[in-house]
C-alpha cells in the first residue's frame, strides 16, 4: 500500500521533482515517503539529496527497536534501510553489511516481496562488496523473485541491470547482454529512464568486454543522453565508458578529456564507482602526453574506496609504473621487486577472488611483461590469458595478446597479423603510447636498413627510402638487387661480376665489383656508424646481405614460409605470411623469382585446403591469378565452388580453366556436375 502522503504518490508514479515540492521543507517524514524519493534521488545519482531525504525518516534509526504490528510499516522500514544501504554502498561505506541484514529482518517479518526484494539487493551489494560472488548471486535470485511476486516492474530493472553489471565483471559478456536486454525491455515498456539508461550503459560496457566499439560507443551515447535529459550526475558513468572507447581506440587526447569530465560530476556526489575506475582510465590515457599526470591519476585510483575493489587501479598503476622509463630497471638494481610486478600481483589476487575474468588475464599480461623470469615462464602466463580472452570473446584484447607474444619471440608475421586486426577493429597507432601491454613493449621497431625486393625495389634507412642522387650509379641498386634476390644467402664474386659486367675481362668486373661493394656501403651507412660488413659482408669469394641486421622482405618472407608450411595448420599464421609476399621479385634473377613464387603458391594453396569452400575459392583464385596454368589449382577452386552450390560461378571457372589448358595443349578433365562436387563426364 502507498502512502497517503501525497509526495509518496508522485515519487512512486516516478514524477521525482513533483515530489518534492509536496514535501514540507524541514521536519521528520514518513519512512514510506522517504525511501520512495530517496531511491529516486539515488539512481538520478543526487546522493547527497537522497541521504538527507533518508535522515528526515522518522524512524531512520534501528528499524526493529519497535516491533510494529503493521506488515505495511515493517515493509517501509525494510525499503529504507535497503535505500540506507545501496546509497553508502555507491560511496564506498563501510556500513553496508549491517544496514542489508536489518533490512532483510524487516523484510522478513513484513511478509511483504516488494520489500524482500529491496532488502535482498541490499545483501547483494553488500556481498559484492566483500568479495564474495556466490553470495551475490544467490542474493539476487532471492531478491529476483521477489520482484517478480510483487510485480515490482522498477526492482526487477535494477536487479536485472545489476546481475547484468556482475556478468559481464566475470567476463560473461554475452550472457551480461542477454541480461541486460531483458532489462531495456521492461525499462521501455514502464518508462523507467533512471534504471534504463544504466542498463544501457551496463549493456555498453559488455560490448566494450568484447571489444565491439561502435556498438560500446552507440549504447553509451544513449545512456548518456538519457541521463543528461534527467540533469543526473549520473552522466558520469556515460562518459566514464565514452572515455574507455577512446582509450580502447587509441584516442589519448579525447579520452583525456572524458575521463576529465566523468570526475568532475562524481566528486561533488562522492560517486567512488565512478571515481576509481575514472582516476584509473585517466592515469592509463594521460600517460601518452604527461607521464606526470598519468602517476598522480593513479594514486588517487589506489586512494579511492570503492565496493568494486582495486583490480582496475592496481592495474593501471601497474602499467603505468612499467611504461614509465627507468622506474622498474632502477629497482631490480636494487635487488627490489619492481612495481609494476607488484601491482600485478596484486591485482591477480584480488581478480581471482572476485571471479573477474578480465581483470585476471590483464594482470597475467601485466606480470609476464613486469618481472623477470624465464621467456617460457611469461610466455606461458600470456597464453592463459589469451584463453581467457578466447573464451570471452574480446577478440580486441586477443589482438593484443598476440602482438605481445610475437614481439616476446620475435615471430613479425604473427605481429603483423595482430596489428591489422587492431586496424580492423577500429584501433588507431595512438593506442601504442597508452599505458598498457603495447606501450610497454613500445612500436614495432624500424629497422636501420630495410630493403624491399618483393613487388617494388626500395632501400629504407630508418624508415626513410634512399634517394635516387645517394646511388651514385645504376650498378650500385643493381647489386643490391642481386643480393637481395637471394635472401641473405652469399653470391659468388664472378658470379655477381658475370651479371653486372657481362662483356667485361674477369680482372676490370672482379675490381669494379670491389669498387661498387664500397659504393652499397657508403649508400646505406652515409655516417660510417657501423663497421665494414656489419651490413654488406664480404670476402675473397662471395658476398651477401647480413639478414641479422639487414630487414630483407625475401629473406623474411622465405623464412616464414617454410617455418609456417613445416608446422600444423594455423590459418592465422599462414595468411600473416601470405600478406608478406608483396608482389614478385622485381630483380633479374629467374630462378629466385620463380622459387620464391613457388613458395607463395603453396602458402595459398595450404590456405585453401583448410578453409571453407568460401573462404577457399578466394585463395585458389589468387592461384589462379600468380599461374594462369596451375591446373591444380583451378580443379580446387571448381570444386569449393560447386561444393558450396555456386554452379554458375563453377562453370565459368570450368571455362576459364579449360581454356588456359587448350592454350598449353594439355586435355582439361571433364566438367564437374552439379551439386556433386566430382568430375563427371558430360
Amino acid at each position: 500500500m502507498v502512502s497517503e502522503h501525497p509526495a509518496s504518490a508522485s515519487a512512486q508514479a516516478g514524477r521525482l521533482d513533483e515530489a518534492l515540492r509536496l514535501l514540507p521543507p524541514e521536519g521528520p517524514l514518513p519512512a514510506g515517503v522517504a525511501w520512495r524519493i530517496g531511491v529516486l534521488l539515488h539512481a538520478r545519482g543526487r546522493f547527497d539529496a537522497a541521504a538527507l531525504i533518508y535522515a528526515r525518516a522518522s524512524d531512520a534509526g534501528d528499524a526493529l527497536t519497535e516491533r510494529a504490528e503493521d506488515g505495511t510499516e515493517l515493509a517501509d522500514r525494510a525499503q529504507l534501510l535497503a535505500g540506507r544501504a545501496s546509497l553508502s554502498w555507491a560511496q564506498g561505506g563501510a556500513d553496508v553489511g549491517a544496514l542489508a541484514e536489518q533490512a532483510v529482518l524487516a523484510a522478513e517479518a513484513s511478509a511483504d516481496d516488494a520489500a524482500r526484494a529491496a532488502a535482498y539487493v541490499a545483501r547483494a551489494l553488500a556481498a559484492y562488496q566483500a568479495g564474495d560472488r556466490a553470495a551475490n548471486e544467490h542474493a539476487y535470485v532471492l531478491a529476483l523473485s521477489a520482484a517478480e511476486r510483487a510485480s515490482d516492474v522498477r526492482q526487477q530493472v535494477r536487479i536485472r541491470t545489476n546481475i547484468g553489471s556482475r556478468l559481464l565483471e566475470e567476463g560473461r559478456y554475452r550472457a551480461a547482454i542477454a541480461e541486460l536486454d531483458e532489462a531495456i525491455r521492461l525499462g521501455d515498456e514502464a518508462a523507467l529512464p533512471e534504471f534504463l539508461a544504466l542498463a544501457r550503459h551496463n549493456r555498453a560496457e559488455s560490448w566494450l568486454g568484447l571489444g565491439e566499439l561502435r556498438r560500446a560507443r552507440e549504447d553509451a551515447d544513449a545512456a548518456l543522453s538519457g541521463w543528461q535529459r534527467m540533469g543526473s550526475p549520473q552522466a558520469a558513468f556515460g562518459l566514464l565508458t565514452i572515455a574507455r572507447v577512446h582509450r580502447q581506440r587509441g584516442l589519448a587526447s579525447q579520452s583525456v578529456a572524458a575521463y576529465r569530465e566523468a570526475i568532475a560530476l562524481a566528486e561533488p556526489t562522492g560517486n567512488a564507482q565512478v571515481l576509481a575506475e575514472a582516476w584509473a582510465g585517466l592515469a592509463r590515457a594521460a600517460f601518452a602526453d604527461d607521464p606526470a599526470e598519468a602517476a598522480r591519476a593513479a594514486r588517487n585510483a589506489l586512494e579511492t574506496d570503492t565496493a568494486g575493489g582495486a583490480v582496475v587501479p592496481e592495474l593501471a598503476a601497474g602499467w603505468v609504473a612499467l611504461c614509465s622509463a627507468g622506474t622498474d630497471a632502477a629497482d631490480r638494481a636494487a635487488g627490489q621487486r619492481p612495481p609494476a610486478a607488484l601491482h600485478a600481483a596484486r591485482a591477480k589476487a584480488e581478480a581471482g577472488r572476485r571471479r573477474d575474468a578480465a581483470g585476471l588475464a590483464e594482470a597475467l599480461e601485466l606480470g609476464a611483461l613486469a618481472d623477470e623470469r624465464s621467456l617460457t615462464g611469461r610466455l606461458s602466463d600470456l597464453a592463459e590469458a589469451a584463453a581467457i580472452w578466447a573464451e570471452v570473446g574480446n577478440g580486441l584484447a586477443t589482438a593484443t595478446n598476440a602482438i605481445v607474444r610475437a614481439r616476446l619471440t620475435g615471430d613479425q608475421p604473427t605481429e603483423a597479423v595482430g596489428r591489422r586486426r587492431l586496424q580492423a577493429l577500429g584501433v588507431r597507432d595512438g593506442v601504442w603510447q597508452i599505458a598498457g601491454p603495447l606501450a610497454a613493449l613500445g612500436p614495432p621497431p624500424v629497422a636501420e636498413v630495410a630493403i624491399q625486393a618483393l613487388g617494388e625495389f626500395a632501400v629504407l634507412l630508418a624508415g626513410a627510402p634512399v634517394p635516387t642522387a645517394a646511388w651514385q650509379s645504376r650498378k650500385a641498386r643493381d647489386l643490391v638487387k642481386l643480393l637481395a634476390a637471394r635472401a641473405g644467402g652469399p653470391i659468388g664474386r664472378q658470379t655477381l661480376a658475370a651479371a653486372l659486367w657481362p662483356d667485361a675481362e674477369a680482372g676490370i668486373a672482379g675490381r669494379r665489383l670491389a669498387v661498387l661493394i664500397s659504393t652499397v656501403r657508403g649508400v646505406i651507412d652515409p655516417d660510417h656508424r657501423r663497421p665494414a660488413g656489419f651490413f654488406l659482408t664480404a670476402d675473397e669469394a662471395s658476398a651477401r646481405l647480413d639478414t641479422r641486421n639487414v630487414a630483407l622482405d625475401t629473406a623474411a618472407f622465405t623464412a616464414a614460409a617454410r617455418s609456417a608450411l613445416a608446422a600444423p595448420h594455423d590459418e592465422e599464421r599462414l595468411e600473416a605470411v601470405a600478406a608478406l609476399y608483396t608482389g614478385e621479385l622485381c630483380v633479374g634473377d629467374e630462378s629466385a623469382r620463380v622459387a620464391l613464387a613457388d613458395l607463395h603458391r603453396e602458402v595459398l594453396r595450404r590456405l585453401a585446403a583448410g578453409a571453407r569452400p568460401e573462404t577457399a575459392a578466394g585463395w585458389y583464385r589468387r592461384i589462379v591469378a600468380t599461374d594462369r596454368y596451375d591446373e591444380a589449382a583451378h580443379l580446387g577452386l571448381i570444386g569449393v565452388l560447386t561444393a558450396a552450390g555456386r554452379h554458375g560461378e563453377a562453370r565459368r571457372a570450368y571455362d576459364d580453366y579449360a581454356t588456359a589448358m587448350h592454350e598449353i595443349d594439355v586435355e582439361p578433365a571433364p566438367r564437374f556436375g552439379p551439386g556433386t562436387g566430382r568430375l563427371n563426364k558430360t
